[in-house]
């Protein structure tokens, strides 16, 4: 129940931050850090057992090997991390540059995969006879 936690966190918080950006203003982006390095670290822990879970099934099944998973991971990490940014820059009025920021981060992500694509092409081609 993680996600009512962090729900819950940043509830309270979005209502301390209104109350608080009535009456002392100068205090609220301090609140607002306060609530997000929170939330910050409860979804970092629950992002924690969720890679967990999936090393564990991975392992076990044999699904992923190493470079698959590692990319997998990159990937993930670049998405979230993007999706961070163009929140940041929209949050500040600057839609254009959160474009531009998707867009890279789309193109790392392809970037990324071209290995694993790679892969694939040559099992395709070599279960055909075509090698």
């Amino acid at each position: 129940m993680e996600w009512a936690r962090i729900g819950g966190v940043t509830t309270v918080g979005l209502t301390a931050l209104l109350i608080l950006r009535a009456y002392k203003p100068e205090w609220a982006p301090f609140l607002r850090m306060a609530v997000t390095v929170v939330a910050l670290g409860l979804t970092v822990a629950l992002a924690s057992t969720v890679l967990t879970y999936i090393t564990d099934l991975a392992s076990a099944t044999g699904a992923l090997e190493g470079e698959e998973w590692s990319l997998l991971l990159k990937a993930l990490g670049v998405a979230f991390l993007t999706e961070t940014a163009a929140s940041v820059c929209r949050d500040s009025g600057e839609t254009g540059l959160a474009t531009w920021v998707e867009t890279a981060g789309k193109l790392e992500i392809l970037l990324l995969s071209f290995p694993l694509i790679r892969t694939v092409m040559d099992t395709v081609t070599e279960l055909l006879g075509m090698a």
